[in-house]
């Protein structure tokens, strides 16, 4: 079957920036997952899988959480995959390439299964959710963290800001916040048969040593970056960056060792009926 443009695209942005992402992003997301991971009160012992795994943070905070018992991060994109093996592969820690729409998982194999940050950047987010909840095992548990409100969210702006400037539409982040929105997440997966079982909000902001930090990481730390670094000469990317840092200077707060900017997050964790 040919892969929609859009999706290959998307492929194709993350795998520019497996090497920063873990920096810019991925740890600073890390408290959110711990938050889910709480709520998922996963036992030692249990099999888990990570979809859309990135860097493999994510996967690390599963694995802690559930060692001595396996855990597999997957993601599409093989740069990430390979950047979360070198930096996490171990005993009880494996990584592969995987697409969260057609899992090539078992079915009813996981007890528990995560996907932090990543279900907004699925081509058939509907679909991701089906092959997630098939893979789960009877009695098993689902957490998902997804970007909240666009509103509440610091770097939400620099969407438009690329690009508008960019005259083309990536694809990449159309559904960034939808999931986020009241009730959309729980419907999701009560569509894909799971029982929600914890759904919170949090409104923890996001630390950055400074606001240059931040506009890096929206501009270049994430799937935006192929839109910025190709599609915008230097004026238009120094157009970016002074816009968003002059979006970000006056809400961000000053915090010990750097700047807390704003963010809503949703978590939520759901149940497979069954034993």
């Amino acid at each position: 079957m040919d892969e929609p443009r859009e999706k290959a695209g998307l492929r194709a942005a993350w795998g520019r920036v497996a090497d920063i992402y873990g920096a810019l992003w991925a740890h600073r997301l890390g408290h959110y997952t711990a938050m889910g991971l709480d709520a998922l009160a996963a036992e030692p012992g249990w099999r888990g899988l990570d979809v859309a795994c990135g860097s493999g943070e994510s996967t690390a905070l599963l694995g802690e959480r559930l060692a001595p018992g396996p855990v597999l991060g997957v993601d599409f994109a093989p740069e990430m995959v390979a950047t979360a093996e070198e930096r996490f592969g171990g005993e009880h820690l494996h990584f592969a390439v995987d697409d969260a729409e057609h899992l090539a998982q078992p079915d009813d194999r996981y007890d528990v299964v995560i996907s932090s940050f990543g279900l907004m950047y699925t081509y058939d987010a509907r679909g991701a959710m089906r092959e997630m909840a098939r893979v789960l095992r009877p009695g098993g548990r689902l957490m998902l963290t997804v970007w909240g409100r666009a509103r509440d969210v610091w770097w939400s702006p620099a969407i438009d800001m690329v690009e508008s400037r960019a005259a083309y539409f990536s694809g990449v982040c159309p559904m960034m916040f939808f999931y986020g929105l009241p009730g959309v997440l729980a419907r999701t997966v009560e569509e894909a048969g799971l029982s929600v079982l914890d759904e919170q909000v949090t409104r923890e902001p996001m630390r950055f040593s400074d606001v240059g930090q931040a506009v890096d990481a929206a501009t270049i730390g994430g799937p935006l970056n192929g839109l910025f670094a190709n599609r915008l000469d230097d004026a238009a990317r120094e157009e970016v960056r002074s816009e968003l840092t002059a979006h970000l200077a006056p809400i961000a707060a000053a915090a010990d060792g750097g700047v807390d900017l704003p963010a809503e997050v949703a978590i939520m964790v759901a149940g497979k009926p069954g034993a």
